[in-house]
């Protein structure tokens, strides 16, 4: 790796992240060929750059948000896309992810980008129930509705909904600490 090489982690539905590094000067898509992350020839990619914090803006009020975090031009290089600050590139089919996210029979919804984490969509969501005792609310996590899984906070929406969809339910529910 040379001095001026960036590290950056490519994320993909189905996929686990991948570090990768590059020339400031390459193109987003030489990477992201090079990495076999799009197909050769295929135009229409929806590439986001960063991790989308923009649902913790919100207000508590707001009904069926929508993140506002748009695509990039893969044909950009590295440089002018600041990968260098952001570091984390996300290849997705769908511009947003629709959640639904239900807590004591109510239910919340917001329109994700693909590059959210699970922890910034579970702080949203500890906001949104106003019957959520504050102070016992980081106790709870996201669990996709209908089964025992709890991804980790660290993961990108992108990454954890099904191939082919484009939303998501989760329920919020006590952590369950092992004790020992």
């Amino acid at each position: 790796m040379e001095n001026s090489d960036i590290e950056l982690f490519l994320h993909a539905q189905g996929m686990t992240p991948q570090a990768v590094t590059a020339s400031p000067e390459d193109t987003l898509r030489k990477v992201l060929l090079r990495a076999a992350i799009i197909p050769e020839g295929k135009d229409e990619v929806l590439v986001f750059v960063g991790e989308c914090e923009e649902a913790l803006k919100e207000a508590s009020d707001i009904e069926d948000g929508v993140d506002e975090h748009e695509p990039i031009d893969i044909d950009l290089t590295l440089d002018v896309l600041e990968i260098h600050r952001h570091r984390h590139v996300h290849y997705h089919r769908c511009h947003h992810i629709a959640v639904e996210v239900n807590f004591g029979g109510k239910t919340k919804r917001h329109e994700f980008s693909p590059a959210t984490t699970i922890a910034v969509v579970t702080q949203w969501a500890r906001k949104k129930f106003p019957n959520l005792d504050p102070a016992a609310a980081a106790e709870y996590v996201l669990q996709i509705a209908g089964t025992a899984t709890q991804p980790r906070p660290s993961e990108h929406l992108g990454e954890v909904v099904s191939a082919g969809t484009c939303s998501i339910g989760f329920d919020l529910v006590k952590e369950i600490t092992p004790q020992g």
